[in-house]
């Protein structure tokens, strides 16, 4: 894989590069810019902050998908208590301490008054795992450190921690254009760079498609306005070769499909598979409809799309656990069948392998790209199944 490549894929499969904490990373792509910054302004439009601290691409979709979430956050309180925390930082300079204690007490006070949902109640362990997660979170990107900690927090309400602030966190979240406080729906945030421009024309369109590229699983016709298939069919060609320049990428264009595959040495964008033990069972679910599909048990529609009833899918993913059963860890071996669907159907709808209608679901051809399975011959594990449990 060529450097250059490395580089640009470097960040695009991190929030940004922090030459504190990765100072070889920076330099390669700080000495670098020249040979990828025109990609990264005429064809995907994004922004690259690079500053003596750090370097970020920021990555704004097309479209926002639910995939495109941070992967360890489970729920919107996890979210409420990132934003608050961020409001908490916004003033300290670099380097001042903090404890923990002041730290809730801040939270709490501020979703009070804002009179969130859900206020944080720190007696309860849920609450205060969700507040350790955004912590690590935080700790992750190198917006906070830990001076001391005692007891965890987890175990404990009344544990204390000192942190200090490394002065990132007012680079966290994007600059908007227009007031969010008049915003009603993601597709909002999406557009507010393109604010009154036209997005089935000229630099817009452009941008557009090789977002839906790069920055999304795969990209179906129904994502997609004719403006955007169209620019997709005259210049394919064209697209492919900036994409061998810059990336390790293949683009298949299908009848109803634009996705991006890459090589083997480079790690899935999106994380998926990633390291929760669920997404490895996806994959083995993937591989048995593929599997009906050649075996004519399952047909495919026109676009390449699979219908099928819920009753189906649940045949299916139920197959799945009675086959691998002995493979799985013991909280999806001894999780009842029913949740097990449900957690399964759940998890491939976020990732878009599937979607949900009034009488069943449509599978899409995204799941023909991404398969996993057991040799029947050997029943040898193939990197499977090494991951986490979800909580």
């Amino acid at each position: 894989m060529d450097t250059h490549t490395k580089e640009l894929e470097y960040l695009l499969n991190n929030y940004w590069c922090v030459k504190e904490e990765n100072p070889k990373e920076y330099f390669q792509i700080k000495n670098n810019l020249d040979y990828y910054k025109d990609f990264i302004q005429t064809k995907l439009g994004s922004r690259l902050i690079v500053n003596d601290r750090f370097i970020k691409l920021e990555k704004i979709p097309a479209i926002p998908k639910s995939y495109m979430g941070l992967p360890n956050f489970t729920d919107t309180l996890e979210y409420s208590i990132l934003m608050i925390i961020l409001l908490f930082l916004e003033d300290k300079p670099k380097l001042e301490q903090f404890i923990l204690s002041n730290l809730i007490d801040f939270i709490t006070n501020t979703a009070t008054t804002l009179e969130l949902n859900t206020v944080p109640n720190w007696n309860i362990l849920h609450h205060r795992k969700r507040l350790v997660n955004v912590i690590n979170h935080l700790k992750e990107l190198n917006i906070i450190r830990v001076v001391e900690e005692s007891n965890l927090f987890t175990e404990d309400a009344s544990a204390e921690a000192l942190y200090e602030t490394t002065g990132l966190s007012n680079y966290y979240v994007r600059e908007f254009k227009n007031n969010i406080l008049e915003y009603h729906d993601l597709n909002d945030y999406v557009t507010d760079e393109f604010t009154n421009q036209d997005d089935s024309i000229g630099d817009v369109r452009r941008y557009r498609v090789y977002r839906h590229l790069m920055y999304s699983l795969a990209s179906f016709t129904e994502d997609l306005n004719e403006a955007e298939i169209d620019y997709l069919r005259k210049f394919r060609s064209s697209i492919q070769n900036e994409l061998n320049k810059y990336t390790s990428s293949e683009l298949e264009l299908t009848k109803n499909m634009a996705v991006l595959l890459y090589d083997a040495e480079t790690r899935e964008k999106f994380d998926f598979p990633n390291n929760k033990a669920i997404s490895d069972i996806v994959l083995l679910v993937n591989y048995n409809i593929l599997d009906k599909v050649e075996k004519h048990t399952l047909t495919l529609n026109q676009d390449e799309t699979i219908t099928i009833s819920k009753e189906q899918l649940s045949r299916i993913i139920k197959e799945v656990k009675q086959e691998y059963l002995s493979y799985f860890s013991k909280f999806y071996r001894e999780m009842p069948i029913t949740n097990f669907i449900n957690e399964v159907t759940s998890y491939m709808m976020e990732y878009d392998f599937l979607r949900e209608f009034e009488t069943g679901y449509k599978i899409y051809p995204i799941v023909s790209k991404l398969v996993g399975y057991i040799s029947k011959e050997t029943r040898e594990q193939l990197d499977l199944f090494g991951g986490t449990d979800n909580e």
